[in-house]
């Protein structure tokens, strides 16, 4: 939301990235889009799109996290719009 990056980049600081970790999400990284600082790119790593929607179901759902989003959102969303992009590597890249 314009205004409100500083405010979502303390949530995944602050509550987020914790839980993540603890619902075993591979975070691979976080970039602030350079000509946009209002937009942020995360990745993170699963094994199958079936495994990713899982997970996010999960997230989704969970308690701590309805709070955690309750609570940083007192003061409106934080987040206008999430974009999910499924990746996959081409047989020649190992990694």
């Amino acid at each position: 939301m314009q205004g409100r990056a500083q405010d979502l980049h303390r949530r995944f600081a602050d509550h987020t990235l914790a839980l993540w970790r603890e619902m075993a999400l591979d975070v691979q990284g976080f970039w602030n889009v350079a000509d946009d600082p209002h937009r942020i790119v995360y990745i993170v790593r699963f094994g199958s799109v079936a495994e990713a929607q899982a997970h996010w179901a999960e997230f989704s759902t969970d308690p701590r996290w309805l709070d955690i989003k309750a609570a940083s959102e007192q003061d409106g969303p934080l987040i206008e719009s999430i974009s999910v992009t499924y990746l996959s590597s081409p047989d020649y890249i190992t990694s």
